[in-house]
């Protein structure tokens, strides 16, 4: 990318220079964005609209990236095209803390849509930063609990903080999901770096009827107590070790059930059951496997009062542990089911995703369906008019309802300078835009763009 070589270049001299000139070099901008944000952040509660406003001139202070307010003196062998990455990632953590305090002020405005946003940008940003339990409590406010609960445990590291914590019990009842704690051991099992995998199944799970223990009782899915269900295939060629390995790693409080692949080729199991001393009880009944879709050999835990069940296959010393340990953990203090379960399935429709990049490089809003504006602004620019999409494309920004955030707007307005002639203006929008949504595709566009012709002499 010669554009940014070039930039690069830059960079590598000023690094050099920047211990020289550092008491000249505050980034006083950016300090007093940063100040802003905070000062708009606790007005929030008592003066939204005021902080609001502290909120969009600190956006303003710092809307053009520049590299050399965030590059570090440079180290010997220190490569330069890093230390503008690097940059690059501090000012969009910076930028991160500018959005939230928007996006916070919008929502205690009551303004959640444009609130929604601002945040999920700051999310974008830095995803290790606090703007997701803002975010997600703007999505519970707009009735949207499921991306709620996505924003909440994206990531694979479903361990809330006692704040997110009741955001998500809010986004749990709004859903009418029968637990909160099956959405986390979801997650948190998915992510297990097992092989072959842990597969989570969501309960209740339901059994013939008149299943029952060889003790005589009643076999019960729904019980306190976790259950392992250990399915043996009828040959049984793997019984001993697997049980072996049943007896070793499984943890006292958990019920071990017995499983035959058929009722009526059940003796192979039976027989290394007695022959180790097993004194675990057998299912007896017919079509057990086949209710629970169960393959031989495998184990399967249900836990939970059987809302969260995990299917476990051999060898078991390398896939059982953490399947175990995931279901015992305990994040939440609920009753299972809640009380405001809605006794339906759960609904594991992901939220909408966001719209993508047009295919003539014009970037859409945050939503669909898109306003009126940006369809007369893509019509104007793909019909030869980009004066015209211009001005639209910068009062769709003016409204600051986050519908088109300020990055790309700028990537917008650019290829219509561009489409103008004005190649020099469109490359320094371009050159200076680091928070997008689309930033490999900005890049792209400021190669696209690339110098104004040269004139002849």
């Amino acid at each position: 990318m010669p554009a940014l070589r070039a930039w690069l270049f830059v960079l590598c001299v000023l690094c050099a220079l920047r211990g020289h000139w550092s008491a000249f070099a505050a980034a006083t901008p950016i300090e007093e964005a940063e100040r802003l944000a905070a000062k708009a952040i606790e007005a929030a509660a008592s003066q939204p609209e005021q902080g609001l406003a502290q909120a969009r001139k600190a956006m303003t202070l710092t809307a053009e990236f520049e590299p050399t307010a965030f590059v570090r003196a440079g180290r010997k062998g220190e490569v330069v095209e890093d230390a503008y990455v690097a940059a690059r990632t501090e000012y969009r953590h910076h930028r991160a803390r500018l959005y939230e305090a928007a996006g916070e002020c919008l929502a205690r405005a009551g303004r959640h849509d444009a609130a929604v946003r601002y945040l999920r940008r700051a999310a974008d940003l830095d995803p290790a930063g606090g703007s997701v339990v803002r975010l997600a409590r703007s999505l519970v406010a707009l009735g949207r609990g499921r991306a709620a609960l996505e924003a909440l445990l994206a990531g694979g590291q479903p361990d809330l903080g006692a704040e997110a914590a009741a955001v998500a019990q809010e986004a749990a009842d709004a859903l009418g999901i029968p637990s909160l704690q099956t959405e986390i051991d979801r997650v948190r099992i998915g992510e297990l770096p097992t092989e072959p995998k842990v597969v989570y199944r969501d309960g209740p799970f339901r059994l013939p009827e008149r299943t029952r223990l060889s003790t005589g009782a009643a076999l019960k899915l729904d019980d306190e107590a976790p259950t392992l269900l250990y399915v043996a295939e009828p040959a049984c060629r793997t019984c001993s070790a697997d049980l072996e390995a049943l007896k070793r790693l499984v943890p006292a409080s958990f019920r071990i059930v017995l499983v035959p692949s058929s009722p009526d080729h059940d003796e192979a199991l039976r027989s290394t059951a007695t022959l180790y001393r097993y004194d675990w009880a057998y299912a007896v009944g017919s079509g057990v496997v086949q209710a629970l879709a169960l393959k031989a050999p495998s184990a399967f835990i249900v836990a939970r009062r059987g809302f969260s069940g995990a299917v476990v296959r051999p060898p078991f010393p390398a896939t059982l542990p953490a399947a175990l340990e995931a279901l015992k953990r305990s994040d939440v203090a609920e009753s299972v089911p809640r009380a405001a379960w809605n006794r339906s399935p759960v609904d594991r429709k992901p939220p909408a995703a966001r719209p993508r990049l047009l295919e003539d490089g014009l970037a859409p809003g945050e939503d669909e369906p898109p306003p009126a504006e940006f369809q007369a602004a893509v019509e104007a620019f793909r019909g030869g008019k980009p004066a015209a999409a211009l001005r639209l494309f910068e009062a769709l920004e003016a409204k600051g309802d986050g519908w088109l955030l300020p990055p790309e707007a700028r990537l917008d307005r650019a290829l219509c300078l561009a489409a103008l002639g004005r190649r020099d203006e469109a490359r320094r929008l371009l050159l200076h835009t680091g928070d997008s949504r689309f930033q490999e595709d900005v890049d792209r566009a400021l190669e696209r763009v690339g110098s104004a012709p040269a004139r002849a002499k």
